[in-house]
């Protein structure tokens, strides 16, 4: 498979891979950078990426899966240095989203690559590290979505004939083939990020972009948060006023000069009260507090889909 042969390529120096130092007038060429990683760390990084939900939460979501995956990595570029270990595993605790199972492993590949080379002396900030996963994670996300959702569907409709028929082989096929699919894709997906994204990274750094890099993908990120908070959070205001004999809702003119206006306003309070460092069981019951009397009073509610 990829990550097979990609190895021993690299051990047979087929593959060179070079550690990016910063450069001065004295010393122009890079220095040879031997990888510390070995195969073994880079399967147990993708065995515990692809069960990375199995640690889910609705504060981070997949963050303590991704932290808990990258452990074998940093315990081998740090093997004696604990406190190192956990600096550089707490920048994984951020929030973190993209489909786990076909193509978000390769976000996993390019940051064991860049925490190799970082590891090996290149000069990148853990903020790059950071920019790059929430930039990348949204559109992967798309692609990784409609894969699965085409994978799904074909199989499904498969095993789901064959059941009707009363074959037990229906429900079991699905199960392997799907699997097997799943497996496949996000393995050859992490080893891709793995050796292309080393390579990016290296002529990235020899050209000095990588702080137009970490603005662009945090613009990125911030654009990706934005469109959430504009999609998911669906809330509308059912008041009106009655001008002369004609009502009119104040909603109807929010969609027309603002229309998710409302949802904008309640993101904004949610982050200022995170950024006062509000424990998040509070701003649970602040916003349940709220959404009950601003309903009750008529302020607030949920549109009705028809």
């Amino acid at each position: 498979m990829l990550n097979k042969k990609f190895l021993q390529r690299r051990d047979k120096g087929e593959i060179k891979m070079a550690t990016y130092q910063t450069l001065n007038e004295s010393q122009p060429n890079e220095t040879p950078n031997t990888s510390t990683l070995t195969r073994k760390e880079l399967l147990k990084t993708w065995a515990l990426n692809y069960s990375s939900e199995t640690c889910y939460n609705y504060e981070r979501l997949q963050a303590l899966g991704q932290t808990s995956a990258m452990v074998p990595v940093i315990r081998k570029l740090y093997p004696n240095d604990k406190a190192r270990q956990v600096q550089e595993l707490k920048k994984y605790l951020n929030f973190f989203n993209t489909e786990p199972s076909f193509c978000g492993h390769v976000i996993t590949g390019v940051s064991v690559a860049m925490e190799e080379q970082r590891a090996n002396g290149a000069q990148l900030p853990p903020e790059a590290i950071t920019s790059l996963r929430s930039g990348l994670m949204g559109p992967v996300a798309g692609i990784g979505d409609t894969l699965q959702a085409i994978v799904y569907s074909i199989l499904a409709a498969i095993a789901c004939n064959l059941a009707i028929q009363g074959n037990i082989a229906g429900p079991i096929l699905f199960e392997v083939f799907y699997k097997f699919i799943m497996i496949f894709c996000s393995l050859n997906m992490f080893f891709l990020g793995y050796s292309k994204g080393r390579t990016v990274i290296l002529d990235i750094l020899k050209k000095g972009l990588m702080d137009k890099l970490t603005d662009a993908f945090g613009l990125i990120g911030l654009m990706v948060v934005g469109g959430m908070a504009a999609s998911r959070v669906n809330i509308v205001t059912p008041a009106s006023i009655n001008l002369n004999g004609v009502t009119v809702v104040f909603q109807d003119i929010l969609n027309t000069l603002l229309p998710s206006l409302i949802p904008l306003l309640i993101t904004l309070g949610i982050l200022k009260m995170v950024n006062r460092k509000m424990k998040p069981n509070t701003v649970i019951a602040v916003i349940f507090i709220v959404g009950i009397i601003s309903s009750y009073l008529g302020i607030l509610a949920v549109p009705v889909t028809k």
